[in-house]
């Protein structure tokens, strides 16, 4: 969990990546290959009646927003069984050696 956490961060601050992936697919328009929601900054995510301006690959625009939400929610349910994780072993650590007071004998 630590190196993607870390992973996200550095593309955050230099916005190399992050950016490029709000650009939208590159795909032909009737103006050729390029991007055609570049300047829409993301919002094209939530706007699908301006999806058909990608004539080729076909669907491209819904493949590329249903990967994402898979995506962002895998990302979202690991965090969430990461925290529980990090719960589990807090209680372990601070319960276990006050509920647990058992005497081991090595006598049989």
């Amino acid at each position: 969990m630590l190196i993607p956490a870390v992973a996200f961060i550095t593309l955050g601050k230099c916005s190399c990546c992050w950016n490029e992936s709000l650009m939208g697919p590159h795909c032909f328009t009737s103006h050729g290959w390029s991007y055609p929601f570049a300047d829409q900054r993301g919002r094209y995510l939530l706007q699908p009646e301006i999806w058909p301006r990608c004539l080729q690959p076909l669907n491209i625009v819904e493949w590329n927003v249903t990967l994402l939400f898979v995506l962002l929610g895998l990302a979202v349910l690991e965090f969430i069984i990461c925290l529980l994780q990090l719960g589990n072993g807090l209680v372990n650590a601070i319960c276990r050696p006050c509920c647990y007071k058992q005497e081991y004998s090595l006598n049989a």
